[in-house]
């Protein structure tokens, strides 16, 4: 049987980027990335659309991606254990046919020659014909009943594994698009800088041809052009990157040209409040059926294990025609019995699998009580990163206000002579930074919003 271990996904961000916690998942980077990179490719490859949502990122994620196809397998594979024990409970019937030609020495039984008037032990050749059905029947065995039940409710555990791999893509998938459209919002800003160094240049160059400004405002200018220019180059890259994990993820060719059709943008959802939260998370996330069901599982994997000191009741018979051969000295014979196994003594064998069961049962509780402080804590997590998240963005739409206005002024002082452009290229600097800052920050508020959902059992539904 297979034990339930590191089952528990989930992905905590902190306000100013990702970190994981608890979980398999990891987020990578830090404030400027939250694509989980080493998560599972997809093992398969589906035809790449034009446009691609969220939704549809998903869907062929968990139609592709090698960690839901891996639980499809592995759930097939415990609904055929399941019927390997249900056979031990079915019955049992087989056929045997056989032609012999036979040769034997009395000698090899005690007959010497002249006992019973034998001048010779030596018998045969002869010719022995049977051709017979056999049944065997499991009248009562509790064990094997035992065990045909805790391998049906694998099958339970089966589904649930797949279940939370459906959620464990959905989250994965939702975080590197969140990084794809991230990257992508970062070029555009990255090329408005560009363009405005460009401005600013040309502004420096023709305050220097009025005599109002110095070759050093001109250079200044150009420096912080060609710094934009490496920035850009530097974005596009990791747009480039984000694009590619994205579809290695989602299982389209790595050479498709897919544009996003979701925005990067604030979303302010109505909150439940955090008892209806907690609640939900206790009756939604997988985890938590996961390791309710592998407490089940354990108590029945105990229960066969007692089971196997107790005398089982079996029916055995069988149905055919022996003789010389097929034809010639052929009579219909049978046999029917019943057959009572009676366990006796078998050097401890029993005791140390009952010992190995309750051992298991005991950690599959522990685990279940353990998870569900972690389930809480996370819930409660969400909420104060999604709280602070909010807060974040609403500084970072000011300070890029700010940032802009500020530029502005130095601008039109610059321009009316009174300071150089030290100034200017300072609050272009500051503006720049603010732009980030924004992307950032709305970046940080949806993965909020993805771990809240996760945190919920429902990142599987989640929407941008």
């Amino acid at each position: 049987m297979r034990r339930l271990v590191g089952f528990c996904l989930f992905v905590s961000l902190l306000a100013g980027g990702g970190a994981a916690a608890h979980g398999q998942m990891a987020v990578d980077g830090g404030a400027s990335s939250f694509s989980p990179r080493g998560f599972p490719s997809a093992a398969r490859t589906s035809r790449a659309p034009t446009t691609l949502g969220l939704q549809e990122a998903i869907e062929l994620a968990i139609e592709n991606n090698l960690q839901s196809l891996r639980a499809r397998e592995q759930r097939r594979e415990a609904e055929g254990v399941r019927q390997e024990f249900l056979a031990t409970l079915l019955p049992n019937l087989s056929g045997v046919v056989y032609q012999a030609s036979v040769t034997q020495n009395l000698a090899a039984l005690g007959f010497r020659p002249g006992s019973f008037g034998l001048s010779s032990t030596f018998v045969g050749p002869y010719k022995n014909f049977d051709a017979r059905l056999r049944l065997v029947q499991a009248l009562f065995d509790l064990s094997a009943i035992r065990r045909f039940q805790a391998e049906r409710a694998d099958v339970k555990l089966a589904d649930l594994r797949l279940e939370l791999a459906r959620e464990q893509v959905a989250t994965a998938t939702a975080l590197a698009y969140l990084e794809a459209l991230r990257a992508e919002r970062a070029v555009a800003a990255a090329e408005a800088d560009v363009e405005l160094a460009r401005v600013l240049l040309k502004l420096a160059q023709d305050q220097r041809r009025a005599g109002v400004a110095t070759g050093v405002d001109v250079t200044r200018a150009e420096t912080r052009l060609a710094e934009e220019e490496v920035r850009l180059a530097q974005a596009q890259t990791a747009a480039d990157g984000a694009q590619l994990n994205l579809k290695r993820i989602i299982g389209v060719p790595l050479e498709a040209k897919v544009t996003l059709t979701d925005q990067l943008r604030f979303v302010h959802d109505p909150l439940p409040s955090l008892d209806e939260a907690l609640a939900e998370a206790a009756r939604n996330r997988r985890e938590i059926r996961l390791a309710e069901q592998q407490v089940k599982v354990s108590a029945l994997e105990r229960r066969a294990a007692r089971a196997e000191s107790l005398p089982s009741l079996a029916f055995v018979g069988d149905y055919g025609t022996s003789g010389i051969t097929p034809t010639e000295a052929a009579l219909p014979t049978r046999r029917a019995a019943v057959q009572l196994n009676v366990p006796i003594f078998n050097g401890g064998l029993t005791r140390g699998r009952v010992v190995v069961a309750a051992s298991r049962q005991r950690q599959a509780e522990l685990e279940l009580e353990s998870l569900r402080r972690q389930v809480e804590e996370e819930v409660r997590l969400a909420f104060a990163n999604l709280r602070t998240a909010e807060a974040q963005v609403n500084a970072a739409d000011a300070g890029l206000r700010l940032a802009e206005r500020e530029l502005e002024m130095a601008r039109d002082r610059f321009r009316a002579g009174v300071g150089d452009n030290l100034e200017v290229i300072n609050a272009q600097t500051a503006l720049a930074n603010a732009r980030q800052a924004q992307i950032t920050a709305l970046a940080v508020h949806n993965a909020a919003r993805l771990n809240l959902a996760a945190a919920l059992g429902r990142a599987e539904k989640f929407r941008w």
